[in-house]
């Protein structure tokens, strides 16, 4: 029996990965190939599976509220076992937004999986605006781990950026990696082909081994999800777009991502919503049919202040909010 080639698309938050997966899926329907997905989100309510599934009929297994690199790890072998139940062509593992990608390479070696999956390759994501101005030290360690050990890489958003300086970005990534594909793209283009000519390079590198990158400033000893953390906050009332924008204001700097699904009362629409430093965007999304929420992730988040301000800005009590939680919507 054959074994089944897994890329990981691994990058930070906010960087495009599920919407180059969305295009990769689209591409595949016209060329006879099934895909499985397996999907790492590090807040407790699921987002991306959400999009994916509005999408297509594609397998996917999720792995929830903490990184598949650490407190998931024990769950990953089941979750590529049920995957290859479906007898997929190939499988695409979508890390969380902090995930070093090493960890879950190492877990692919497991005698239970590697007779039947290959590492193909791994694709690492960064946003074009975000690479090219980081400052948390923090943050420069968790793009160097997802960085180092990438056969492509890929920077995404470029049309967002005003006056790009690719050279920059190029320098800056080199010296992390020197050695992979690099491409630079508008909302996830890349085509199928492309990434499958992409193969694995063999180049593990022990990133605890390397000397620290002054431009990066990676941290060899330090984890790279500890920084962080996450809320959800039910939605179970429509609001306008103008509470969740001052709710978000409400939250800076520590707020650094934000997505979900929102019920607006400009048009009596589920949308989804994402914030991505400080860009915020809205898409109708109908084919979300379950509990609206938002997922907060940020530097040192306080849940009770995180309640108490959208308790304030929808006019609802907090015990009131936790208690309509998972009823629907109040009309």
């Amino acid at each position: 029996m054959s074994r089944v080639p897994v890329i990981i698309l691994s990058g930070f938050l906010g960087s495009g990965k599920t919407t180059l997966l969305l295009n990769l899926l689209e591409e595949s329907k016209q060329k006879d190939m099934k895909f499985g997905i397996l999907m790492n989100e590090f807040g407790k309510m699921d987002v991306d599976s959400h999009i994916i599934n509005g999408r297509s009929s594609v397998p996917i297994q999720s792995l929830n509220d903490g990184c598949v690199c650490c407190s998931k790890k024990s769950e990953l072998i089941n979750s590529f076992e049920q995957l290859l139940k479906t007898n997929p062509t190939i499988i695409f593992v979508e890390l969380t937004g902090i995930a070093n990608p090493e960890e879950v390479m190492d877990e692919m070696l497991k005698k239970e999986l590697i007779s039947r999956i290959y590492m193909k390759s791994l694709v690492s994501l960064v946003d074009a605006e975000t690479i090219s101005g980081i400052t948390s030290l923090d943050m420069r360690t968790t793009y160097a781990r997802q960085l180092r050990s990438a056969d492509s890489i890929i920077v995404n958003k470029v049309d967002l950026v005003e006056n790009l300086d690719k050279s920059k970005i190029v320098t800056l990534i080199e010296e992390v990696n020197d050695s992979a594909e690099l491409l630079f793209t508008i909302r996830g283009q890349v085509g199928l082909d492309q990434l499958l000519t992409i193969n694995r390079t063999g180049k593990k590198q022990n990133v605890e081994s390397l000397p620290a990158s002054e431009d990066m400033g990676y941290q060899a000893d330090q984890p790279s999800y500890e920084y962080l953390s996450t809320i959800s906050i039910p939605v179970p009332i429509k609001v306008t777009k103008s509470i969740i924008e001052e709710y978000f204001l409400c939250l800076k700097p520590n707020l650094i991502r934000a997505k979900g699904f929102v019920y607006l009362e400009e048009d009596n629409s589920i949308y989804l919503v994402q914030l991505i430093g400080n860009r915020l965007s809205w898409e109708v999304f109908m084919e979300y049919g379950s509990h609206p929420f938002i997922t907060l992730i940020g530097v040192d988040l306080n849940s009770n202040l995180a309640f108490e301000k959208f308790s304030h800005l929808v006019k609802m009590p907090i015990e009131k909010l936790l208690t309509i939680n998972g009823k629907g919507i109040q009309q």
